[in-house]
């Protein structure tokens, strides 16, 4: 389990009155999509072996980029798949519906757009390993 991923003791600073883990407040929210879209607006700690790298960063900057990119792709695939899956529980399919969710082609453009940000996130992160000592 990832520290982020960790829930808070009730003695924490991050829990409330009744023991509600408030996670927005102490950074440790579970939702990856959450997480990287947080990263965007806080400040985060530098690793040891970040710390070593000279001029990282703008690279950790289109890193973080290319990390919300895909996961706003990804947002907008799994609404796709949450409309399909709701149509399909309807007690009565009509075909124009399911005609106009097949025919949908903005699912294809988000996939088109992960699918460059998941190649340009690669590309970035080999630029990041190779300048690692």
């Amino acid at each position: 389990m990832l520290p982020a991923d960790r829930p808070a003791s009730p003695n924490s600073p991050a829990t409330g009155e009744k023991g509600a883990v408030d996670r927005r407040q102490s950074g440790t929210r579970r939702r990856a999509g959450d997480r990287l879209f947080d990263r965007a607006v806080q400040t985060y700690p530098q690793t040891e072996a970040l710390s070593q790298v000279r001029n990282l960063e703008n690279l950790i900057l289109f890193i973080d980029d290319d990390l919300r990119e895909t996961a706003l792709s990804l947002r907008h695939i799994e609404g796709y798949l949450l409309q399909t899956l709701s149509l399909l529980e309807q007690p009565r399919l009509a075909r124009a519906e399911v005609q106009a969710v097949a025919n949908d082609e903005r699912v294809l453009e988000h996939v088109d757009q992960m699918v460059e940000t998941l190649e340009s996130l690669r590309r970035r992160l080999a630029r990041l390993g190779a300048s690692l000592r």
